[in-house]
């Protein structure tokens, strides 16, 4: 055992020289070959190929004067995809109403619920919208819009509701001619006239329809289902069924006089 010992570490004391000068080889040879890198890339840089900084570049500078034509040719090139869209909304609407009128209406959104689609790929969920727009005058409209996000669906539903626009009468520019009572579905409404200063006494739903036509004395009263979509159809098939003043003085028989306070324009 001692034999071998010592024999272990004659061999080491050996070999430890060896392993010196192999190594101090390496880093002279690494250390030349960074010098001539060095060297050819100052020599590159000494060349006419290095970048001139006082001209513009075509690539990575753009143009600091302005274009004196629009002939130019462009340095970059639209990305846009050539493809339309599809199931896209604009904002293009045709409709009687120019832009400025469709930007001025009364826009609400009443109804914003999830929705469920069965078909074969199972449940396809979707959100419903239901939006209410309208002038203020006598002139209103409803549209449903049916899409995978909220915000598109209620431009859908606004889209179409002012497609739908369509002129209510009112007496006095203020409430209704008579008291009227529908029917739609399982929901009764009954609205009625009232006075002058008496105010919107009605469902919330109602209210934001008779702002959006522009009546402001009327009441209200919603019997059996009260489920928004149709208290709303209700309401909009109520004011599109009422009769008008000259309708109650020949059914009465009676003169129009005697039925609208207003006569020819005059108190």
């Amino acid at each position: 055992m001692l034999t071998l010992g010592r024999s272990l570490n004659k061999l080491a004391l050996v070999s430890t020289p060896r392993i010196a000068s192999v190594t101090s080889c390496t880093i002279r040879h690494y250390a030349s070959v960074g010098n001539e890198d060095h060297t050819k890339r100052n020599n590159a840089l000494n060349k006419d190929n290095a970048p001139q900084l006082d001209k513009l570049d075509a690539i990575l500078d753009f143009p600091t004067e302005k274009p004196k034509s629009l002939d130019q040719p462009k340095l970059f090139t639209s990305h846009r995809p050539s493809e339309v869209v599809l199931n896209a909304v604009t904002d293009i609407i045709d409709s009687p109403l120019n832009a400025s009128e469709q930007s001025n209406l009364m826009k609400k959104a009443l109804v914003i619920k999830r929705v469920v689609t069965m078909n074969g790929k199972g449940k396809q969920p979707s959100m419903y919208a239901l939006v209410v727009v309208g002038n203020g005058n006598g002139l209103a409209g409803y549209g449903e819009g049916k899409d995978e996000e909220a915000s598109r669906a209620v431009r859908k539903a606004t889209n179409r509701a002012i497609k739908n626009l369509r002129y209510f009468e009112r007496y006095d520019d203020r409430t209704l001619a008579m008291d009227l009572t529908h029917k739609f579905h399982a929901t009764t409404l009954e609205l009625r006239s009232r006075p002058p200063g008496f105010g919107i006494r009605t469902n919330h739903y109602v209210h934001e329809i008779c702002r959006c036509i522009g009546i402001q004395d009327i009441s209200a009263k919603v019997r059996g289902s009260t489920t928004p979509m149709n208290v709303i159809k209700a309401t909009f098939e109520a004011l599109s069924h009422q009769k008008q003043p000259q309708d109650i003085a020949k059914m009465r028989g009676k003169k129009l006089a005697d039925v609208q306070h207003v006569y020819y324009g005059g108190q």
